[in-house]
């Protein structure tokens, strides 16, 4: 090999090992980075979860069911109809979330077996539905901030109601105000008579 050839090729072997200098860098940078970034997206997470479950679980209900008839009374296209069912309430465990850390979690259902208090059905996808009051109410659990319990007032929908819409695996709901419930589906909510809550007391 020639002395030109010979400075040829360490040029291009000098060079070579500077891309990959390179290469190895930019690498290392992206995955630095990467890795910064993932710690700072979980970390905080990972704390909360850790902080949430620290926590000392909140004191059980001395009462655990409960069951509270119920009765509806409505207008709809001008007939009167009534609606009487009973609902069910259960102390479910534990919960948590960032919100409320832990908390007491509390499951209603219909005494008939029905999954919502069905007042019109306009479409395949769509129900309007009263709302009987949270479980939590009935069964003295409701939170000391909210201003209704704290009267003894029933938190159902009541004069409103609520609407669900189901396309596919996507629902979403959301109030049907009382305007709305006459204007749109000729219906208007007259008499709820609902059961009072209980006085629960809650022990370690």
């Amino acid at each position: 090999m020639n002395k030109l050839s010979q400075n040829h090729f360490k040029d291009a072997l000098g060079g070579g090992v500077s891309l990959k200098k390179i290469f190895v860098s930019v690498v290392g940078l992206i995955v630095l980075s990467v890795v910064t970034l993932l710690f700072f997206l979980v970390l905080p997470w990972s704390l909360l979860f850790v902080g949430i479950n620290s926590l000392p679980n909140p004191p059980q209900p001395a009462i655990k069911y409960g069951e509270f008839p119920f009765r509806l009374e409505y207008e709809i296209n001008g007939q009167r109809k009534v609606i009487q069912d009973t609902l069910i309430c259960e102390y479910d465990g534990v919960g948590s979330d960032e919100g409320r850390g832990k908390f007491r979690k509390w499951k209603e259902k219909l005494a008939s077996g029905k999954e919502e208090i069905t007042l019109i059905q306009p479409s395949d996808s769509t129900e309007i539905f009263f709302f009987p009051g949270s479980a939590e109410y009935y069964m003295g659990d409701s939170h000391p901030s909210n201003s209704d319990s704290s009267h003894g007032r029933n938190d159902s929908s009541f004069p409103d109601a609520l609407y669900k819409t189901i396309e596919g695996k996507i629902t979403t709901s959301g109030l049907v105000t009382e305007r709305q419930l006459l204007e749109e589906y000729s219906i208007k909510l007259i008499k709820w008579d609902a059961s009072p809550p209980i006085k629960n007391n809650f022990v370690p």
